[in-house]
């Protein structure tokens, strides 16, 4: 049973070779912005109304298929299938069988609520490399609360279950919020019984895709919060040892990465060396090739292009985005890890400068102080005593 990602590798060769040759070899599929759940912090949910309103359409069946002909040529091997909710896509299964039957490796993020016993029979004729499934709590209270649907905690664990017997490799992804940060430490122990990987997120990216009006803003915890609920996280989840090495690396000014997508990391040492418009990439559910999902440009239209034009240009104007100077410059630069993303979500500006971040950078530093010399005081005392 292990909580951190063991790094295959073959895979982790693959991907730092694909970086320096800016191969596009990881994709993102968004299906489709429709979600049978409300989550409150969501990044890019839609309604079916606002999406028929939409001023341009989804990408249609043959539209993916096609996408992903060019983009395996140009060396697409790992694929998620993402939403939205991507079950809720009419055509999810006629694209999923065909993708798997081009060789791609597919993983796909869900909810878990609508997978059924045919679709669980489905996954075993074609086994994707993982079911990534979001637990957003530990109860039906807490779900209702966060994502407006009643009666689902059950039916989701049981699901689980199923997987598990099924032979099916489940990952769980958890996202904290004010609204269910009390079941952070049941989410855990759930994990841990059930033997299952859990990533956990207390970063909530402003869903600035969603609406462009909601820079710097979410449903989310206050930077204070931020930085206490991400130590807790990390205390709860990988224990005492590990805990304080975690903050004597904050004392020396460098920790991984705080619960960002996995897509973000180097895969050879999990540090920060974003492959997004470089080995990476997100095509949006109406038809954007974008270097990462959480910003709404740089975009290139594939309604307009074809996949092997639209990389070309998307590596070229990502690889001229710049962190503010501060930033780069900035002796925390390895603690609070912003990105392109996160300044342009947090800013509007990839060159803007996160101050949500440096504020929580601030609480692990006087957290980690204080738990440490409330360690050495205790150790001393022992001392004493024998």
């Amino acid at each position: 049973m292990g909580f951190e990602k063991n790094s295959v590798p073959l895979t982790s060769m693959l991907s730092s070779k694909a970086s320096r040759l800016k191969v596009p070899i990881s994709g993102t599929f968004e299906l489709s912005p429709v979600c049978n759940f409300t989550c409150k912090m969501c990044y890019v949910r839609k309604t079916k109304k606002e999406v028929e309103e939409h001023h341009r359409p989804m990408v249609t069946l043959e539209q993916w298929l096609e996408i992903a002909r060019q983009a395996r040529e140009q060396g697409m091997l790992f694929l998620l299938l993402t939403g939205g909710e991507p079950f809720v896509w009419p055509e999810f299964w006629e694209l999923y069988e065909a993708l798997i039957k081009m060789g791609f490796v597919i993983s796909i993020n869900t909810n878990g609520s609508l997978i059924d016993d045919v679709a669980i029979e489905r996954l075993k004729r074609y086994p994707p490399k993982r079911l990534n499934i979001t637990l957003y709590g530990a109860s039906d209270e807490t779900y209702e609360a966060l994502c407006g649907v009643r009666g689902v905690f059950q039916k989701i664990d049981q699901t689980i279950r199923k997987l598990k017997e099924a032979g099916i490799i489940v990952k769980l992804n958890s996202s904290m919020t004010p609204s269910n940060v009390q079941d952070m430490e049941k989410i855990i122990s759930y994990a841990k019984e059930n033997e299952l990987v859990l990533e956990m997120a207390t970063y909530m990216f402003p869903p600035i895709r969603r609406d462009e009006n909601m820079v710097g803003e979410n449903h989310r915890f206050t930077p204070e919060e931020y930085g206490s609920s991400h130590l807790r996280r990390y205390r709860l989840q990988y224990g005492e040892e590990r805990y304080f090495e975690m903050l004597e690396n904050i004392k020396k000014k460098a920790i991984p990465p705080p619960g960002l997508d996995e897509s973000c990391r180097d895969p050879l040492d999990g540090k920060i060396r974003c492959r997004a418009g470089n080995a990476a990439f997100w095509v949006t559910w109406d038809g954007y090739l974008l270097p990462c999902g959480m910003m709404p440009k740089p975009q290139i239209d594939l309604y307009q292009k074809n996949f092997s034009v639209g990389w070309k240009e998307l590596t070229e104007v990502s690889e001229k985005l710049c962190l503010s100077g501060v930033c780069e410059k900035c002796q925390n630069r390895e603690l609070c890890h912003t990105c392109a993303a996160i300044a342009t979500a947090e800013t509007g500006d990839a060159g803007g400068i996160p101050t949500y971040l440096c504020k929580t950078v601030e609480v692990f530093q006087k957290i980690a102080e204080k738990d440490l010399a409330d360690l050495d005081k205790e150790n001393k005392g022992k001392g004493n005593r024998e």
